[in-house]
């Protein structure tokens, strides 16, 4: 049987957290800085991978982009359908989706996105077998050039810090403090990071850090395209 593209204990812990009421009330500030800047056009279809709490996808629709989200937790819908219903202007340019637990491939034809928003997702996959996967789903459905802007937690952020080492880059964090802990990979430099990104082509790599209210984030971030 072939690598399923999500952790089930992930998914578990993030449905646990939305049943909590977890929310996010703004976009990921690196979306808001790369977005423009990366993407350099309002056209094309726009994959956002793992929408979460949905504000990462309103920005992008707020930019004037048709977005297709596809997210593995179900209680993130009720979540995000309430946030897009009291936004009339953009709902018509939204569509979600859901992935199951068990999906080997993602619901998509080849080479149909020019454009793909993967944050604060790949460490959460728990394995780089299963990062290397999803990855060559990525690959497998972007067009010829199309763009990328996926990040990865390092190991100086709390994911390894706070977590139990297992080997492999793999730390057991709790995701929330009411859950089990959960696999989550964190590769050691940025060097390991780029072995990941070489079917892609690199057009700038870095990290954002931050430190402060007792949490502790340090992500490699990267804009890749698919070779034409």
């Amino acid at each position: 049987m072939a690598l399923s593209l999500v952790d089930p204990e992930v998914i578990k812990g993030w449905e646990q957290a939305y049943q909590t009421g977890m929310d996010k009330r703004f976009p990921t500030l690196e979306l808001v800085r790369l977005q423009k800047w990366y993407f350099g056009t309002q056209s094309g279809r726009v994959l956002e991978y793992g929408f979460g709490t949905g504000m990462n996808l309103i920005h992008l629709l707020e930019c004037g982009y048709h977005v297709e989200g596809l997210e593995a937790s179900r209680g993130a819908f009720p979540l995000v359908e309430k946030k897009l219903a009291q936004r009339p202007d953009i709902r018509s340019r939204a569509t979600l989706a859901h992935l199951e637990a068990s999906a080997e491939r993602l619901p998509y034809a080849d080479a149909v996105f020019d454009h793909i928003v993967c944050l604060s997702v790949l460490s959460l996959l728990g394995s780089r077998a299963r990062v290397e996967r999803l990855l060559q789903e990525f690959l497998r459905i972007m067009k010829p050039g199309a763009k990328m802007i996926v990040d990865i937690n390092g190991q100086t952020s709390e994911f390894a810090t706070k977590g139990q080492a297992l080997g492999n880059d793999v730390f057991a964090f709790h995701v929330n403090s009411s859950g089990p802990p959960v696999p989550t990979y964190c590769p050691a430099s940025q060097e390991r990071f780029l072995e990941l990104l070489s079917p892609f082509m690199v057009d700038d790599m870095g990290f954002a850090a931050h430190k402060y209210m007792k949490s502790e984030v340090f992500e490699y971030i990267a804009c890749v395209r698919k070779p034409a």
